[in-house]
């Protein structure tokens, strides 16, 4: 599969701003202007349905192998998250490549064979750069499944992208990210597992205001549900205002500050 990675590698972007692409599941890989390519919580193999008969309904719109990254960011621990499959692949192929995610990941990240050298540890309330990209971090509501999952806001400079992760609704966790002013709202809906479900996710939207809302963690695993058109419907009425964009696979846009 070389279509995306050719792909993500000939989108120049704009300055200040990021092209984005969704890889199913919550994954997606992110462009920065000065060609920096940061791949946040890809899901790319198998391994879920392995580990718990979980059975992969998306196909991956790229292979592990093929991946070209300068970052890989997790959310959280979880494998669809942590891909512990494709990590491996994707360090061995990128040795110039940081992986980064909070103190939940660390273990898996040394499972992985990842040295440490190569991965930032981050913590909830906190600012970290990873190239020309800052990373703002606060604290996810992911329950006792999760207890350190973070939700993160990428800023590009002129386009800020907040990151959902896996969080149920709650608000003031949120609010600090949401007063940076995001661009792009990549926002969880499966409504299970403790997630936000389409209305939940629909009510944060609003509050977030961004230019663009990005839905994902759908369509993945059956046990995962998640309503896609009841987001839209949700949306239509509580910001009505707000752009939605429904990606496929391995589809991707490019946001500017002049969107």
């Amino acid at each position: 599969m070389t279509n995306l990675r050719e792909g993500i590698e000939a989108t120049a972007v704009s300055s200040g701003g990021v092209a984005l692409w969704w890889l199913a599941q919550a994954g997606f890989a992110l462009k920065s202007s000065a060609g920096a390519v940061l791949y946040a919580d890809p899901y790319l193999s198998n391994v879920v349905e392995r580990a718990f008969g979980f059975k992969r309904l998306s196909l991956a719109p790229i292979d592990a192998q093929d991946v070209r990254a300068d970052w890989v960011i997790s959310s959280h621990e979880h494998l669809d998250h942590l891909d512990t499959d494709a990590l491996p692949v994707i360090a061995r192929n990128n040795p110039q490549c940081r992986f980064a995610g909070p103190d939940s990941c660390a273990p898996e990240y040394e499972r992985c064979g990842i040295p440490a050298d190569r991965c930032l540890i981050m913590s909830p309330g906190n600012t970290y750069q990873a190239g020309d990209v800052t990373i703002h971090t606060t604290q996810a509501d992911h329950g006792e499944l999760s207890p350190s999952a973070l939700s993160l806001l990428l800023d590009f400079g002129k386009v800020r992208a907040l990151f959902t992760g896996d969080t149920a609704l709650r608000l003031p966790w949120i609010q600090p990210l949401i007063n940076r002013k995001p661009t792009i709202f990549l926002t969880c809906i499966n409504g299970r597992y403790g997630n936000l479900n389409p209305v939940e996710a629909a009510q944060l939207a609003r509050a977030v205001n961004p230019k663009i809302v990005i839905p994902c963690h759908f369509w993945m695993f059956k046990e995962h549900n998640g309503d896609p058109e009841s987001f839209v419907q949700a949306c239509a009425e509580l910001c009505p205002d707000v752009q939605l964009k429904i990606l496929s696979p391995g589809e991707g846009i490019e946001v500017s500050d002049d969107v």
